[in-house]
C-alpha cells in the first residue's frame, strides 16, 4: 500500500498533474494547487510546442522564481459550473513590473479561443481595462471546460500572482485596492505637507533633505505600484523601463544624505561618515547606470543597495543615541520598521522566502511607519533646539539688565569723555582768544599810564586830566572783567536746564569769538526775530554755536575768502525756535555732506581738525535738547539749521535728567 502511494506521487510529479480549478458562485479564486509551470531558458518556445510539453505542478503558496532570464509558461485547467455561465470572469495579475504577458485561452480540444498580450511593454491606452494591474476577460461563457496558458518574461523579479475574479469580485477588489492606495498615499501627502510647512517655519535644511528623501521615495512607490504608469507617464516606455531603477538608487542617495546630516556623522563618527559618502557616490553612479542600462542589469545592485542602506543608517542611529542624542530614538524606530520591511521584500525578490499576503506591500507598510517616525524625529529635534534656545534666552534675560546698565554707563562715559575732549580742544583756542582780547586793552592801559606819568613830571596833569585817565582805566578794566566772566561762565559744568533766550546766547557766542573774527576780518550779523525762550542748558548751547562759528571761520580763512561773513538768524515757526548759522565760505562737498556729523570725520586740510565738534553738536541738540540739526549748501556757502522745541514734555526733562 505504501509503495503504491509513493508511485502515485512520483507519477504526479513526472506527468505534471494539477487539479482543475472549479469556478462556481464565488467572486474570486486562487490558483494555488491548480497551477503547473514550464521553464523556457531560451525564451524561444512557441505555443504549438508548449501544447505538447510536460508541465510541472507548482507547489508553493505563490509564484516566485526570483530574478531570472528564463521565460515561464503557466497552465491552469478550468472547469466552470453550469449555473455560473451567466457571469463574466477576469484574469488578474497584480504585479505591475512584469514586462510581457501572453495569455492563451483554449477549449478542451486545444483550439485557441482568444489571445491577449499584457504587461508593462503594452502602452497604457491599449489595455483592455485602464487599470494599473494587468487584467483580461476570460471567455468562459462559451466553454465550461477550458485551458488557460500564460507566458511571462520580465527583467524584474519573476513574481506572478494569478487570481480569477467574477465581475462583482473584480469590482470589489478594485475598490478595496483603491481605498488602500488612497490611505497609503494620503498618509504620505499629509507627512509631505506637514514637513514643508515646518521647513518654511524653521528654515532648517534638514527638512529640505527629508522632503527630498520623501519625494523620491513616493515617486519610487508610484512607479512600483503602477500608479505612475496609470496617471503620470502612461505612454512613456523609457519611464517604464528605467524610472523605477533610477528612483531606487536616488532614494538610497537621499536617505544617506538626510541621515548623514541629521545624525551629524561627520562630527560623531568620521570614519563611518566616509563610508556613507562612498555609498552616496555609488548611489549616484547607479542612478547614471539606471538611466543608460537595461533594468535587468542594475536591479540586482539596486536591490542590494536598498538592503545595505537601512542597515547602515539603523546602526549609526543606535550608536548616536548612545551618545545621548535624543531625537535618534524616533530615527531608530523609523528605520527599524523600514529595515524589516525591506529585508523581507528583498528576500522575497531573490526567492529566499515564499510569497504571502501583503508581501509585495511589506516595504510600503514599513516605509509609511518609517516616514511618520522620521517626521517625529525632526519635530523632536526642533523641540530640543527650541528648548536649548529658550534656556539660553532665559539665561540672557537674567543678565540682560545688568549688561544694559553696563552698556549705558559705558556709552555715557564715552559721551562724557568726548564732550570733555571737545571742550579741552576748544579751551586752547579760547585761551588764545583771551590773550588777543586782553592785548589791546593792556597796551592802551600802558599808554595811558605812561602819558599820565610824563604829564605829572612835566606838571601838566591837572584834575581834568586825572579824571579822564581814571575813566579810561575803568572802561578798559570793565571790558577785561566782562571778558573773564564770559569765559568763566562758559566753562562752568552746569547741566541745569533753564528757559534761555537764543538771541542772547548767540550774542555771547559772537563776543567770545570777537577777537578771532576781527583778526580774520570776518563780519558778523545777528538777526533775532523772536525772544521766545526754550528749555536748554546755557553753556551747552553756547558750545554748539561756538563750534559752528569756529567751523565757518576756518572754512573762510582756509579758502581765502575776501569779505568773509557769518550770519546767525533766530526765528520762530510752528512751535519751534530755529537757529540758522550761515557763511559765505563756498559750501560743503557732496561726498562729505552725509558724513559731516560722524565722529572723527573732518574736512580740514591741516591737523587741527579733531572730528569732534559737529559730532558733539548733534549729540547735544538731539539727545540733550530733543531737537534736530542739519546742513545744506546755499548759493554762497553752507547753512546749519538747528530746530529746538518750544514746549518739551515732562518726560523729556525727566529722561534728560536720568541720562545726565
Amino acid at each position: 500500500m505504501i509503495l503504491r502511494l509513493i508511485w502515485l506521487v512520483l507519477l504526479t510529479v513526472i506527468w505534471g498533474y494539477a487539479s482543475p480549478l472549479q469556478l462556481g458562485n464565488a467572486n474570486n479564486y486562487s490558483v494555488q494547487g491548480h497551477l503547473s509551470y514550464l521553464e523556457d531558458p531560451t525564451g524561444a518556445l512557441q505555443i504549438s510546442e508548449i501544447k505538447q510539453s510536460q508541465f510541472l505542478p507548482y507547489q508553493g503558496n505563490s509564484v516566485n522564481f526570483g530574478f531570472t532570464k528564463s521565460a515561464y509558461w503557466f497552465k491552469i485547467e478550468i472547469k466552470r459550473e453550469i449555473q455560473s455561465g451567466h457571469q463574466k470572469w477576469w484574469l488578474m495579475i497584480p504585479y505591475p513590473l512584469l514586462e510581457k504577458i501572453d495569455v492563451y485561452f483554449m477549449d478542451k480540444e486545444g483550439e485557441l479561443l482568444s489571445y491577449q498580450t499584457l504587461g508593462s511593454s503594452v502602452p497604457f491606452v491599449a489595455r483592455e481595462l485602464p487599470l494599473r494591474n494587468f487584467m483580461t476577460e476570460l471567455p468562459l461563457y462559451q466553454e465550461s471546460d477550458a485551458t488557460l496558458i500564460i507566458r511571462v518574461q520580465t527583467q524584474s523579479s519573476m513574481q506572478v500572482p494569478i487570481s480569477i475574479y467574477s465581475s462583482k469580485g473584480l469590482f470589489q477588489e478594485v475598490e478595496t485596492n483603491n481605498l488602500k492606495v488612497g490611505l497609503y498615499y494620503g498618509i504620505y501627502l499629509i507627512i509631505f505637507l506637514y514637513n514643508v510647512g515646518i521647513y518654511f517655519y524653521t528654515k532648517d535644511r534638514n527638512y529640505l533633505r527629508y522632503i527630498l528623501f520623501l519625494t523620491s521615495f513616493i515617486l519610487w512607490q508610484l512607479s512600483f505600484d503602477g500608479i505612475g504608469r496609470e496617471y503620470l507617464w502612461p505612454n512613456s516606455q523609457w519611464f517604464i523601463y528605467h524610472f523605477s531603477a533610477v528612483l531606487i538608487a536616488f532614494t538610497a542617495f537621499s536617505a544617506l544624505n538626510f541621515g548623514r546630516n541629521f545624525l551629524s556623522t561627520r562630527l560623531h563618527f568620521p570614519k563611518i561618515d566616509k563610508v556613507i559618502l562612498a555609498l552616496m557616490g555609488i548611489s549616484l553612479l547607479l542612478v547614471v547606470c539606471s538611466l543608460l542600462l537595461p533594468y535587468s542589469s542594475v536591479i540586482g545592485y539596486n536591490t542590494l543597495l536598498t538592503s545595505i542602506v537601512p542597515a547602515l543608517l539603523l546602526g549609526v542611529g543606535i550608536a548616536v543615541i548612545r551618545k545621548g542624542y535624543r531625537p535618534a530614538r524616533f530615527y531608530i524606530a523609523g528605520w527599524s520598521s523600514f529595515f524589516i520591511g525591506t529585508i523581507i521584500f528583498a528576500f522575497n525578490k531573490f526567492d529566499l522566502i515564499p510569497n504571502f499576503y501583503g508581501v509585495n506591500h511589506i516595504q510600503q507598510i514599513g516605509s509609511a511607519i518609517e516616514m511618520i517616525f522620521l517626521s517625529w524625529a525632526l519635530a523632536d529635534r526642533v523641540h530640543l533646539l527650541q528648548g536649548e534656545y529658550i534656556d539660553k534666552l532665559n539665561h540672557l534675560n537674567d543678565t540682560l539688565s545688568e549688561k544694559v546698565r553696563e552698556g549705558l554707563e559705558e556709552a555715557r562715559s564715552k559721551d562724557r569723555l568726548l564732550a570733555l575732549q571737545s571742550r579741552h580742544a576748544a579751551m586752547g583756542e579760547m585761551i588764545e582768544q583771551i590773550a588777543h582780547q586782553w592785548r589791546q586793552p593792556l597796551n592802551t592801559l600802558g599808554l595811558i599810564n605812561q602819558d599820565l606819568y610824563f604829564k605829572r613830571h612835566l606838571g601838566n596833569c591837572d584834575e581834568v586830566c586825572y579824571d579822564k585817565a581814571h575813566e579810561q582805566f575803568e572802561e578798559h578794566l570793565h571790558y577785561m572783567s566782562k571778558t573773564i566772566d564770559d569765559f568763566r561762565n562758559y566753562y562752568k559744568m552746569d547741566k541745569t536746564e533753564m528757559p534761555e533766550d537764543i538771541g542772547e546766547l548767540a550774542s555771547i557766542a559772537f563776543r567770545l569769538n570777537e577777537v578771532l573774527l576781527k583778526y580774520s576780518r570776518i563780519q558778523t550779523h545777528l538777526i533775532v526775530e523772536t525772544s521766545t525762550k526754550v528749555m536748554i542748558t546755557k553753556n551747552e548751547m553756547i558750545q554748539v554755536l561756538i563750534n559752528l562759528i569756529k567751523n565757518a571761520h576756518d572754512v573762510i580763512k582756509e579758502r581765502h575768502i575776501e569779505s568773509g561773513e557769518i550770519t546767525i538768524t533766530v526765528l520762530e515757526t510752528r512751535g519751534w525756535v530755529k537757529i540758522l548759522v550761515e557763511d559765505n565760505g563756498g559750501g560743503i562737498e557732496e561726498s562729505a555732506m552725509k558724513k559731516i556729523f560722524d565722529i572723527y570725520f573732518t574736512t580740514k586740510s591741516d591737523d587741527k581738525g579733531t572730528g569732534l565738534g559737529l559730532y558733539m553738536c548733534r549729540n547735544i541738540v538731539e539727545e540733550s535738547f530733543g531737537g534736530t540739526i542739519g546742513v545744506e549748501n546755499t548759493a554762497k556757502g553752507a547753512r546749519f539749521t538747528i530746530s529746538l522745541p518750544i514746549e518739551r514734555t515732562d518726560i523729556d526733562v525727566i529722561l534728560k535728567g536720568k541720562n545726565s
